[in-house]
């Protein structure tokens, strides 16, 4: 698979390994395997995005730095590979559990907030813990300001006739020793381990308008150490935290493009996916395709209908502000990580298509209508 290089240096291979580990005992194959590396992402969070923990505001210190309601996800959204300005009119509030419910060894586990489309189901949250987390935890080493949690977690649609089995990740941040904020979301699109070891199963394509969800969460769970070089220890707190509500799905619209187009190193996109706030490209690779360069000798880079650049999280390009009637895929020679880093330097400042066309050596561009 073609080496992706981020803007922000983070232990990107310690962390997916880690996290890939848990991932491959449970995720099954299914039609849409192709997106799967999607899952694993190339970020630091290396994993999946899942559910926000969100605790009382009863604690006025946080109550102070708390957004208002439907204001959460902003809080965190630059944590996050995909959303952005998530409409607000069409966020759930998270009925209020009983003080002690969900309260287990100390540690609460809220949801607070949920918006939901037919593309994924998003939620956000606060876990508060009774002690200070520790201090290892709080100037982590090993996650360079990425922090998150995965949630072991249990899920029931009442549209589907068996439970989703799959680790949900939460990515945010600590505002104070205390409490961790963050999002996560269970995206309808993929394969999904059912609850017999040997089953899979994917979401229908058509996601009602709505429908009653509930979830239990065994433990919690995320990793530290001393450098990014560490293999990482396991900090863990056991559950279980349930949560359950009726949940509205926004109808959203999904534009599929065929693509079939690949750089001179095999490397390319079969199709193109235009969501309410991302771009998802799936890519693939085609050795006849191949003319005379090897997968690690060219890179890409995506540029919206403007000509700004787009970074492309493992194939998922969050749409925010840019014009995406169309997009850009420029593949062009890095002959090192160094390179690439200057490069990337470059596609910050000025008129980045300016000089991404003079070293380009393949052009793919993509039409989403306006």
């Amino acid at each position: 698979m073609q080496k992706l290089f981020e803007e922000i240096k983070v232990p990107q291979k310690e962390l997916e390994n880690m996290v890939n580990e848990k991932l491959d005992s449970i995720q099954k194959d299914s039609r849409k395997k192709k997106r799967t590396k999607v899952l694993c992402g190339f970020t630091a969070a290396a994993a999946c995005m899942t559910a926000l923990v969100v605790f009382s505001v009863s604690n006025p210190v946080l109550a102070a730095q708390l957004p208002l309601i439907g204001h959460l996800f902003g809080q965190v959204e630059n944590k996050q590979p995909y959303y952005r300005d998530m409409d607000e009119t069409q966020v759930q509030t998270m009925p209020e559990n009983e003080e002690e419910e969900n309260v287990v060894d100390g540690m609460k586990i809220s949801l607070s907030e949920i918006y939901c489309n037919t593309e994924a189901l998003y939620m956000t949250v606060v876990i508060e813990s009774k002690e200070a987390f520790p201090e290892y935890l709080l100037d982590n080493p090993l996650m360079q300001n990425h922090d998150f949690y995965m949630l072991d977690a249990v899920e029931n649609f009442d549209f589907i006739d068996q439970p989703l089995l799959f680790p949900l990740q939460v990515n945010g941040k600590y505002i104070d020793d205390h409490t961790f904020v963050g999002s996560t979301r269970v995206d309808f699109t993929f394969g999904y381990s059912g609850s017999d070891e040997n089953e899979s199963f994917v979401f229908p394509d058509t996601i009602p308008e709505s429908f009653h969800w509930n979830m239990d969460v065994k433990n919690i769970y995320t990793y530290y150490g001393n450098s990014p070089s560490d293999s990482g220890e396991t900090y863990t707190k056991n559950g279980p935290w349930s949560f359950e509500t009726d949940v509205a799905a926004k109808q959203t619209e999904r534009i599929v493009k065929e693509v079939n187009d690949y750089g001179p190193n095999g490397m390319g996109i079969t199709t193109a996916e235009k969501r309410e706030y991302e771009i998802l490209l799936n890519l693939g690779y085609d050795e006849s395709k191949v003319d005379g360069y090897d997968v690690e000798s060219i890179q890409s880079v995506v540029l919206d209908a403007d000509g700004k650049y787009m970074l492309d999280k493992a194939g998922m390009l969050p749409i925010g502000d840019f014009n995406v009637s169309k997009i850009d895929v420029y593949y062009f020679p890095v002959a090192s990580e160094e390179d690439w880093m200057a490069i990337q330097e470059k596609l910050t400042v000025g008129e980045p298509a300016d000089f991404i066309k003079e070293i380009a050596i393949h052009h793919t561009e993509i039409d989403f209508g306006s």
